[in-house]
């Protein structure tokens, strides 16, 4: 499994929530504290829509470990964005190490990541691409269980240019739903690790669920607050009025402030709103074990 941040909100550079921040995504690269295995270093990726009208974002790739990677410091410290995503990887068995692996993957002006394992991921493989469309199996460049999520949710989405918040959510949904139902006709009644990511340049949204009541899902937290970034290092703070929050969406809290940093419940969704902040809110799916849906 991996490490995540989603970022919105005021312009920043991507480097002190990579490298200054206590916690940051190249520390947890190293030494991620919410999980039993530590090293996420399988490769990186940063997905960030530019502040020129372009609806698509750029990417940026690589199989080194986040923190050998000079073009990684660079681009973080130069690049300043309103809204990114950042991932390490942590390969899982079977999913080799390269760059067309490497979160986030991306169309048009969508991003789309993912924390966690699709477990037995082989043994209904093959079901899930005969569910892809053409364009949706073109997709494809790599041989992950992400990647292939990815193209399932474009299909579902129905490869809109433009969607609605809501549009965006229930393709995220019934995502994850014929995901289990895949699994489940598979045989496959392990815990599936599903902690999605996915934005348009304008809202994003972020699961925490397993198909597994009996098992917890991977972490995440979420914040809302200004963000300082000073020879001190990275901080938040609570926002004033007039004053611009960020919303961030993270595996692990960047920073010890316990009380600026929220966590995720087990099989709820986060999405943002209109004012720039977030809510979590219950998901509205089964467990595998009880899917009683049929496609």
């Amino acid at each position: 499994m991996c490490r995540f941040i989603l970022y919105r909100g005021a312009e920043t550079l991507m480097y002190p929530l990579l490298y200054d921040a206590e916690n940051g995504l190249v520390a947890q690269s190293k030494n991620a504290q919410k999980r039993k295995k530590p090293l996420n270093a399988d490769g990186f990726g940063l997905g960030w829509y530019t502040g020129h009208g372009d609806p698509e974002p750029a990417t940026f790739v690589n199989v080194d470990p986040a923190w050998s990677n000079r073009n990684l410091a660079m681009i973080a410290g130069k690049v300043p964005t309103r809204h990114f995503f950042a991932h390490v990887r942590d390969a899982s068995v079977g999913m080799p190490v390269s760059q067309a692996n490497c979160h986030p993957f991306s169309f048009g002006r969508y991003l789309f990541m993912h924390n966690g394992r699709l477990d037995r991921f082989d043994s209904f493989k093959r079901a899930l691409q005969k569910e892809l469309s053409d364009e949706a199996f073109g997709l494809i460049e790599g041989n992950t269980d992400s990647e292939h999520a990815f193209a399932l949710f474009m299909d579902t989405l129905g490869f809109k240019t433009e969607c609605t918040p809501q549009q965006m959510e229930q393709a995220l949904l019934h995502t994850i739903e014929k995901i289990m139902w895949l699994r489940q006709r598979a045989g496959a009644d392990t815990n599936a690790f599903i902690n999605f990511a996915v934005s348009d340049g304008e809202h994003m949204l972020a699961t925490r669920f397993n198909s597994d009541h009996s098992v917890q899902p991977a972490s995440l937290f979420m914040a809302h607050g200004v963000t300082i970034c000073n020879q001190d290092g990275f901080k938040l703070k609570r926002a004033k009025a007039g004053e611009t929050a960020a919303a961030m969406i993270c595996s692990e809290p960047l920073t010890a402030q316990k009380s600026l940093w929220q966590k995720v419940e087990r099989n709820h969704l986060v999405r943002s709103l209109p004012d720039g902040s977030l809510e979590q809110v219950p998901l509205a799916l089964p467990q595998q074990a009880d899917l009683r849906r049929y496609w």
